[in-house]
């Protein structure tokens, strides 16, 4: 027997709606109703994106006070974040936010502790746990094939060498210079938590941020997290996260992972980011040949040693990536929702707290230049 269908309520119309929100929530017409979308400028995208159909308005006010919405995602600029969600809440509405949840780790647990006082689910879109290669990593690491790891590298890297314009018509939030714009709060949020989500909370925090381009925005990072051995025969884990908005490279390095008895090297972004003109053009992700799959020439390597001594010889393997897959954390949020178990996301809003409170002893490590204990 098929669940209600949920009302969505969308607050923005940025790249987020037409790229990822509208399309995940298209592709389920069994889960999800787009019902509205709150948009400040361009007037007009709201309905080109999602149809005629649905409901545009101008604030949040019409959004938490109407009576039909019953989830709420918040895809507007991170400092409206705190606002919205907590009005979202208090309205007994279910949210689902972009990351960071809040700009402060303090904001995002006064509102993870509202929505379980009222009753409601609330959940943080880190879509990247459903990337290509970060799937493949998980399955790697629960197959066992590398041995123990010790050495941890993921980098997100592109190369935008020209200043971004600053202007009423063509201008990006995310490159605007502002408190907690910085990257590790935006492309930051989606390596931390997939570290966090393999790892758990590490021992102590290093980090270095820097701008690259002059502009008043930190467009890079380098954060290191250090874990404690396994066990004394074994050497400790060292997480290395890495952001870069000047790598000067055709096929960014995506990750590097060591461990006892081998390695796998990995280049290239997931896929599913590669087809926005499909996707502004309302085709639903199933409509795509395709979709969230890698090409060949992406795949990384796996290299495995046949004995564990010295000289030993070494078989590769070239490894076949697992599809992505956005949709499915809708997929997940809806069975939370639906059953009033919190306990069934796959993203929980604990999560996303203990994410900000690390990117803030990163901020903290770059500005004091030293390693913090967590």
């Amino acid at each position: 027997m098929s669940g209600p269908i949920l009302n969505v309520s969308i607050l923005g119309t940025g790249m987020a709606l037409v790229h990822l929100h509208h399309p995940s929530l298209a592709s389920l017409p069994h889960q999800y109703k787009i019902h509205s979308v709150m948009e400040r400028t361009p007037r007009g995208r709201a309905q080109e994106t999602c149809g005629e159909d649905i409901k545009a308005v101008t604030t949040i006010r019409e959004v938490v006070d109407d009576p039909e919405v019953d989830l709420v995602v918040v895809a507007s600029p991170n400092n409206t974040h705190y606002e919205y969600t907590k009005s979202a809440i208090l309205a007994n509405k279910h949210v689902l936010v972009e990351k960071p949840l809040c700009p402060t780790a303090s904001q995002a647990q006064e509102l993870v502790d509202l929505a379980k006082r009222q009753g409601v689910i609330l959940s943080v879109y880190q879509n990247r746990r459903w990337d290509s290669d970060f799937l493949t990593v998980k399955k790697l690491f629960e197959e066992g094939t590398l041995g123990q790891i010790n050495e941890f590298q993921s980098n997100y890297d592109r190369y935008r060498p020209l200043p971004p314009t600053f202007s009423r018509t063509n201008s990006n939030w995310k490159e605007t210079p502002g408190e907690h714009n910085d990257v590790i709060y935006n492309l930051g949020s989606h390596i931390i938590d997939q570290a966090y989500v393999l790892f758990g909370k590490p021992e102590r925090v290093g980090c270095r941020c820097w701008d690259q381009r002059g502009i008043g925005l930190d467009e890079a990072f380098v954060m290191d997290l250090y874990y404690p051995s396994p066990h004394p025969a074994s050497p400790p884990l060292h997480v290395t996260l890495r952001a870069s908005i000047m790598s000067p490279l055709p096929k960014q390095l995506r990750f590097q992972i060591k461990g006892s008895r081998g390695t796998f090297i990995k280049h290239g972004l997931d896929p599913q980011g590669d087809f926005r003109e499909e996707l502004a053009r309302g085709k639903r992700v199933e409509e795509i040949p395709g979709y969230g799959v890698e090409k060949e020439e992406d795949w990384g390597t796996v290299w495995v040693a046949e004995q564990e001594r010295d000289g030993a010889e070494f078989r590769s393997e070239v490894l076949r990536s697992e599809p992505g897959n956005y949709p499915a954390l809708y997929s997940n949020l809806y069975d939370a929702i639906t059953s009033r178990d919190p306990g069934r996301l796959a993203v929980k809003p604990e999560e996303a707290v203990q994410v900000l409170r690390l990117i803030e002893l990163g901020v903290r490590s770059s500005r004091e230049g030293r390693v913090l204990d967590v």
